[in-house]
C-alpha cells in the first residue's frame, strides 16, 4: 500500500506483488504501480490524459442521450484522490467513452469518434448511405501502442486475467475493479 491524503491505499492483493516491471504491474493490475506513476506524473499531467482518451466529455457517437461521466479537476483531486484515480475509482466515465479511449491505445494511438452506423442499405442491400470512420486525434504513438498490446497480453499470459484465456486465441486485458457510485451504497 501507499499512504496518500491521510489514507492507507493499497492493491487488490494485500500482501503485495514484490517489485515489478511496468509490464508486471499492468499484468498484475498493481495498484501500487498505478499510483506511483500517477504521482510521477502529477496531477494536470494526469488529467490531461483523461481529456486527451475523451473521459469526461461526449464522444459524438450517433446515438441519443450520452452521458459524459464525472471528473475531478486539478483543483479538487488532492493527493489520494490522484492514487484512487490510477487504478480507475474515484472517477466515473462511460462505456462509450473507455472503448474509445481504449482502442486508441491498441490500434496504433488513433482515437476515432465512436459511431454504431457503418452504412444504410435498401431492401435490396444496395448502399444508401456510408459513413466512413472519423479519426478525432492521436493519443500515443506506435510503438507505445505496440508495447502496450504486448502488455496487455501478458496480462492473459501470467496476470489477472490468465483464467480468462481462450486456448487458440491471441488476447490482450487491462483488469481492475471498480466500485459504484456514489461509494456507500455498496
Amino acid at each position: 500500500y501507499l499512504h496518500y491524503g491521510g489514507f492507507d491505499i493499497s492493491c487488490h492483493k494485500r500482501d503485495g506483488h514484490g517489485v515489478q516491471t511496468l509490464e508486471q504491474g499492468i499484468a498484475n493490475s498493481c495498484n501500487v504501480v498505478m499510483m506511483y506513476i500517477a504521482e510521477k506524473m502529477g496531477a494536470e499531467e494526469f488529467l490531461k490524459y483523461l481529456e486527451l482518451y475523451g473521459y469526461g466529455q461526449e464522444t459524438g457517437i450517433d446515438l441519443p442521450g450520452e452521458a459524459i461521466g464525472l471528473l475531478q479537476n486539478a483543483e479538487t483531486i488532492g493527493s489520494s484522490g490522484l492514487a484512487t484515480n490510477s487504478f480507475g475509482q474515484n472517477l466515473n466515465i462511460t462505456m462509450t467513452q473507455m472503448v474509445a479511449g481504449f482502442s486508441s491505445l491498441i490500434n496504433g494511438g488513433y482515437y476515432y469518434q465512436p459511431q454504431v452506423v457503418k452504412q444504410i442499405q435498401d431492401e435490396k442491400g444496395n448502399v444508401i448511405e456510408s459513413y466512413d470512420p472519423i479519426l478525432l486525434r492521436r493519443t500515443v504513438s506506435e510503438e507505445t501502442s505496440d508495447m502496450l498490446r504486448t502488455y496487455m497480453e501478458e496480462t492473459m499470459i501470467t496476470g489477472t486475467g490468465k483464467n480468462a484465456m481462450i486456448e487458440g486465441y491471441s488476447i490482450g486485458a487491462k483488469t481492475g475493479t471498480a466500485e459504484k457510485h456514489p461509494r456507500n451504497q455498496g
